[in-house]
């Protein structure tokens, strides 16, 4: 018999939690709980919009990574970022087609089981307590802008925060910007978590299922909280002004599934309702059409370019369009320009953050061994160098093409830029039915809130909405819809603190996540019963 531990002891008094009262998650429940947490992840989004379901969903994932072993956890982690980003990611099944989909769907599930792995440390190490999951929530932020950051600037499609869209939580946004509304979801999962192990794993005397009375009663008093949180004072201008806009939807036959081609009768059908909007005595001071309206070029069509005059003209108004120019032959910027009664007036914004793989392929020589998919996109997008600010009359319109309204940094640039309102200018046709314009549409209300600014979100076929710094949606058009829609658009001139100090927020939820995953490295084994001697 040994009365001394071997130094695999000494490991596994690492890897493995030594503390009375409780047990891990078994195998199969782990990845039963992971692949319903996932589920139930993706419903939490619009159109569900079921968004209490989101703290269920994570605690779900917490309770499935809290296992024996770790590659359990990692498993369990993989198997809720694709049970997850599968239906989310649907949209990309239309666009890119079955195997890119699917890749998709599995790389971003990677990251969750980084995060996986990563709470069943702090929970080997440190147990189930308050702490730990402050640390857990934090991680999970923190995991969330990993994610929608690298590499090739990441996708941020499927953030927590966007599932608040129609949430009392989302009154959190000014305050902590979308990093921090992540982990506010991370910690009403992580009180799920503890509630549920309070119910079920909880087996040392003295201890029964009133255990799950704190974790619920926090998770009641945030949610309190949400309902009551005011916004930020110096969001709020007192003598504020707004601006009538007009956001133009043309609408086109839908097109084949994988098809990029943009079709000549996109520019008509917007010339059409543009004119139905004047003939109707319509007015405004700006007219703004989406993404890829004027198709391919518009500088290079002179008719086209006088046809926009002439519209210009008879509504008094500057109309600010989307089309795709040439970088030499094998590449094109995707740019919005503002024209007049005079043409075209010099202002444009080029859209700083293109789509990998959707609008440009990274390390094209390489994928094009693996797929002949890069094919699809001929010319990658060159991105441009300055945040989109439009000078009308004084008002300033800060200017974001298609998904750039998902990425809180680029809504940050816009608005420390000085943009008073948002435009964001869409092309949702390539989609097909998809959810991708209505979750991208929730995307736009979540930042008008977050941002303090009004959002005019106007696309090519829906959906479409203009939104207040408050989240009110003022008007709106529906998907495969012609139509105008029209808003006197509040203007602000205040910054929320997400917008002033967002990169501060991100620091601190980063240094607590930092500080509770070095202390649950470090930290001494916790107390033992008196090991089994060996033969």
């Amino acid at each position: 018999m040994k009365d001394n531990p071997s130094a695999a002891d000494d490991i596994r008094e690492v890897l493995v939690p030594h503390f009375e009262g409780e047990k891990f998650t078994p195998p199969i429940i782990a990845l039963l709980s992971a692949i319903a947490g996932g589920f139930l992840f993706h419903l939490s989004f619009d159109p569900y919009g079921l968004w209490g379901l989101l703290p269920v969903a994570l605690g779900g994932l917490i309770f499935a990574s809290f296992t024996r072993r770790w590659i359990t956890a990692v498993v369990a982690g993989l198997a809720f970022g694709v049970s997850a980003f599968i239906p989310l990611f649907s949209w990309a099944n239309i666009y890119a087609g079955l195997g890119p989909w699917l890749a998709l769907a599995a790389f971003e599930a990677l990251y969750i089981a980084v995060f996986s792995f990563l709470t069943r440390l702090i929970l080997v190490r440190r147990g189930i307590r308050f702490s730990s999951s402050v640390g857990i929530a934090c991680l999970w932020a923190i995991m969330e802008f990993v994610r929608a950051s690298v590499p090739w600037g990441g996708l941020s499609w499927g953030m927590s925060a966007f599932a608040f869209s129609n949430s009392p939580l989302l009154n959190f946004g000014p305050w902590l910007g979308i990093t921090g509304l992540g982990a506010v979801s991370g910690l009403l999962g992580a009180l799920v978590f503890s509630a549920l192990c309070a119910l079920t794993f909880r087996r040392a005397k003295g201890r029964n299922g009133m255990h799950a009375v704190w974790p619920a009663s926090v998770a009641i008093v945030i949610v309190l909280c949400a309902l009551v949180t005011p916004r930020p004072a110096n969001s709020v201008d007192s003598g504020h002004h707004s601006i009538r806009i007009a956001g133009i939807q043309g609408n086109i036959e839908r097109p084949k599934a994988g098809s990029y081609y943009i079709p000549d009768t996109m520019f008509d059908n917007h010339v059409e309702r543009t004119r139905e909007f004047l003939d109707t005595n319509g007015h405004a001071r700006l007219i703004v059409w989406p993404e890829d309206s004027t198709g391919w070029d518009v500088t290079a069509h002179p008719e086209r370019t006088a046809t926009l005059k002439d519209l210009a003209r008879e509504s008094g108004a500057p109309i600010l369009v989307g089309t795709q120019r040439p970088n030499g032959e094998k590449a094109r910027f995707n740019t919005s320009v503002l024209v007049d009664d005079n043409g075209l007036t010099g202002q444009e914004y080029t859209k700083r953050h293109p789509v990998p793989f959707g609008e440009y392929i990274p390390q094209r020589e390489f994928f094009a061994k693996i797929t002949d998919k890069v094919s699809l996109v001929e010319r990658d997008m060159t991105p441009g160098d300055k945040p989109g600010i439009i000078d009308l009359s004084g008002a300033k319109i800060g200017v974001l093409i298609c998904f750039e309204i998902a990425y809180e940094q680029s809504v940050a640039d816009t608005v420390n830029a000085g943009a008073e309102l948002l435009v964001v200018q869409s092309n949702n046709a390539l989609f097909l039915d998809s959810h991708e314009s209505v979750q991208q549409l929730a995307q736009a209300k979540v930042f008008a809130v977050i941002s303090g600014r009004s959002v005019v979100h106007i696309s090519t076929v829906g959906d479409s909405a203009i939104f207040t710094p408050e989240g009110r949606k003022l008007a709106g058009l529906g998907h495969w819809t012609a139509g105008t829609m029209t808003a006197d658009v509040p203007v602000r001139t205040g910054l929320t603190p997400a917008m002033q100090h967002g990169v501060a927020i991100r620091g601190i939820i980063a240094a607590c996540a930092g500080v509770v995953l070095l202390g649950s490295i470090i930290a001494p084994p916790r107390t033992i019963k008196e090991r089994r001697s060996r033969p």
